[in-house]
This record gives structure tokens, C-alpha cells and sequence, in this order.
């Protein structure tokens, strides 16, 4: 089945069917960008590159470019708390991959492990993530198994108490049609390392040069998820275009259409 390439207004309706309102107390639980999870109340709205695997890998590469120390362990161990336990981490794979390779149907983890070098990461560290995710999995935390393929028609970057089902059946003079969009929920994402930050200097899993603050750490973690994003977005997202999605208290929402994936 061929994607649907959305316009401005199919996008439109998508959203307007699709928003959910964020739940204060699991607002720091996450997913990933694909647009292949199914629409669930229990669905996280927070929505960042490789879930919290992409989480780590942003915290590592974020080192490695600024040349900070980073304690690993501390560092999962700080994510964990943030995220409220374990049990609230949030990893994927889907249906095609071997059942043994954890993550393998994570599209963002892929790349990273085949490239390291484009995201700032080195193999060590992406080694260390997956053990670490392996071991949380078999403690409880979710690896979801997405099933079908890939069929986002463009990406979202959303902010604001709302969330976004990925999913949606557009109704065309063909019939109807299955579409997904890929989403980055930039506003909770940037609530997250407000928190994260502060713990990660509490917790000494960072140690940054003197005059640098967690507001310093908070802009680089900033520009390095950016970073990422782009990254995979030229790999996964091709050719798509950017939509911002800003919402409203109420449900209301504006949507710009922006730049299209290089």
C-alpha cells in the first residue's frame, strides 16, 4: 500500500479528530516518533525520537559534543527516576525483528547503532544502552511491538496539554485510507529536561565545567535532541513536511505548515 503524502487540511482533521489531553501524572512517560501505535488511552503523548533508548543516546551524544563527564548508571538511574520508576521506561520493536534483538524494529536505535558516529555517540554507549534497556524490560518496563508498515505522510512537532493519536482513517473518493504521521512533542519534551537537568546534577551523573548550570545543560540537551531528530527525520522522514501543532487549554489548536524534511 502506497502512503498518503498529507496536505495542510488532511492534517488539519487528523488533529482535530485525534487530540487527547495529556494526563499530569504520566506526562514524562514517553514513545517513540512512529507512527504505527495504535490509538489507546493509555497512550503516551509524550512522543521523542527512540523513546527513552533516544533519551539516553541524547544524554551521551550531548557529552561526548560539549565534553562533559557522564556517569552511565547514573544516568539511567536518574532517567528512571524521573520518569517515575522502571516500570514507566518506554522502549520498541515491531513484528518484522528477531524476537532476540531487543529494539530491533526501532528505527532510531537502528540507525544509531549502524552509525554512531552521525549521532554523536560512540559504540560503547550504544552498547551500554541496550543492555540497559534489556535488563528494564526484564524488570518490567514496556517494549511495545509495533505491527505493520511504516505509512506517516507527514511529521508533527507538537506543544501544549495535548497529545496526538498517529493513526487515522482519511475518507477519499477511493475509500478509505489509512494514514499515520510521525510526532515529536517538543513541549513535553522540553518539560522533561527541565526536570531531568536538575536531577542530573543533583545525582552527579553529570559533571559539568565550573560556571556551567543546569540551565546550560538544559539549552545543549535542547539542541542535541534537535539534532537527532533531524538526523533520523533524513533518513525515516524524507521529503515530508513540518507541521507545528500549538495547543490550547482548551483543545483549541493553531497548525503552520514549515519546511520539509531534507
Amino acid at each position: 500500500m502506497n502512503k498518503v503524502i498529507l496536505n495542510t487540511s488532511e492534517v488539519q482533521e487528523l488533529v482535530f479528530a485525534n487530540k487527547y489531553k495529556v494526563v499530569e501524572g504520566t506526562k514524562f512517560i514517553s514513545r517513540c516518533i512512529d507512527g504505527r501505535y495504535q490509538a489507546d488511552h493509555n497512550l503516551p503523548a509524550l512522543a521523542i525520537a527512540g523513546a527513552d533508548a533516544g533519551e539516553m543516546a541524547v544524554i551521551f551524544a550531548t557529552a561526548n559534543i560539549y565534553g562533559f563527564e557522564v556517569d552511565n548508571e547514573k544516568v539511567f538511574e536518574t532517567l528512571c527516576k524521573v520518569v517515575g520508576g522502571i516500570k514507566n521506561l518506554r522502549f520498541h520493536t515491531d513484528e518484522h525483528a528477531e524476537a532476540e534483538v531487543l529494539m530491533g524494529g526501532c528505527g532510531h536505535i537502528k540507525n544509531i547503532s549502524q552509525t554512531p558516529d552521525d549521532f554523536k555517540v560512540t559504540p560503547a554507549q550504544v552498547a551500554f544502552i541496550k543492555k540497559k534497556a534489556k535488563e528494564a524490560v526484564g524488570k518490567g518496563a514496556v517494549q511495545e511491538v509495533l505491527k505493520g508498515d511504516h505509512m506517516e505522510g507527514a511529521v508533527l512537532v507538537i506543544t501544549g496539554p495535548y497529545g496526538i493519536f498517529p493513526q487515522y482513517v482519511l475518507k477519499t473518493s477511493d475509500g478509505n485510507i489509512t494514514t499515520q504521521v510521525f510526532e515529536f512533542h517538543k513541549g513535553l519534551v522540553d518539560a522533561r529536561h527541565k526536570v531531568l537537568v536538575k536531577e542530573l546534577v543533583k545525582n552527579k551523573a553529570v559533571k559539568l565545567y565550573e560556571g556551567c548550570d543546569e540551565d546550560y545543560l538544559y539549552q545543549v540537551l535542547s539542541s542535541t535532541t534537535e539534532d537527532h531528530l533531524m538526523e533520523i527525520g533524513g533518513r525515516l522522514a524524507k521529503g515530508l513536511t513540518i507541521y507545528s501543532v500549538a495547543f490550547e487549554e482548551n483543545g483549541e489548536f493553531t497548525l503552520e505548515e514549515s519546511d520539509k524534511i531534507q
